[in-house]
C-alpha cells in the first residue's frame, strides 16, 4: 500500500477528493430550477458569511415511511458576519436530504478548504424550517441563496441557474 495512503492528514485529502468525484451527478433534468440568485437573495429573511467547519453525511434517525432513504447531510456553519436579517449565534447547523442535494460539491469544497488563508468564507441563506411551534431547523434543500466563491463554483451550475 502506498506510503500516502497510511499518513493519518493525507486520509482526509483523499476522502474528500474521492466523495467529490462521486457526487458529480446533478439531480434529476425533471426537477424544478430555482430562480436566479439575485432573485433568492432579494426573498432571502437571513443571510450570513460563513464557513463549513464539517460536514457529514449519516443516518437521520427520523422515523420515515418504508424505503424511503434516511441518511441526511449535515453541514456545520461558523457564522463571520450577518449579510441581510438577524441572527444571534456564532455557529448555525444545516440539514439536507437526498431529495434535491442541494450544493453539496461547493459545501464539501469549502469544508475541505476551512482555515485556508481567509478563502474559506461564503455567503448562505439560513433557510427556516418550521416543524412545530417550538421546533425549527435550517435547510439547504429548498431553492436558497448562496454564493461560492469563484475558484470554487461550479460553472456548469452557474450556467444551470441564470
Amino acid at each position: 500500500m502506498p506510503k500516502a495512503l497510511l499518513n493519518p492528514h493525507m486520509r482526509p485529502c483523499f476522502t474528500a477528493i474521492l466523495a467529490l468525484m462521486a457526487i458529480g451527478p446533478t439531480p434529476a433534468a425533471g426537477m424544478a430550477r430555482c430562480p436566479p440568485q439575485n432573485e433568492l437573495l432579494a426573498k432571502a429573511e437571513i443571510v450570513v458569511e460563513a464557513r463549513v467547519k464539517s460536514l457529514s453525511i449519516g443516518e437521520s434517525g427520523l422515523l420515515l415511511r418504508a424505503n424511503f432513504p434516511t441518511r441526511m447531510i449535515r453541514a456545520d456553519l461558523e457564522i463571520k458576519k450577518v449579510i441581510k436579517g438577524k441572527f444571534s449565534g456564532k455557529e448555525a447547523i444545516v440539514y439536507g436530504t437526498l431529495y434535491p442535494p442541494g450544493p453539496l460539491r461547493d459545501l464539501m469544497a469549502m469544508a475541505v478548504f476551512y482555515g485556508f488563508d481567509g478563502r474559506d468564507t461564503f455567503e448562505w441563506e439560513l433557510s427556516r424550517q418550521q416543524i412545530a411551534d417550538d421546533v425549527a431547523w435550517f435547510s439547504m434543500n429548498a431553492c436558497t441563496y448562496h454564493k461560492f466563491p469563484d475558484w470554487v463554483a461550479d460553472e456548469g451550475s452557474a450556467a444551470i441557474e441564470k
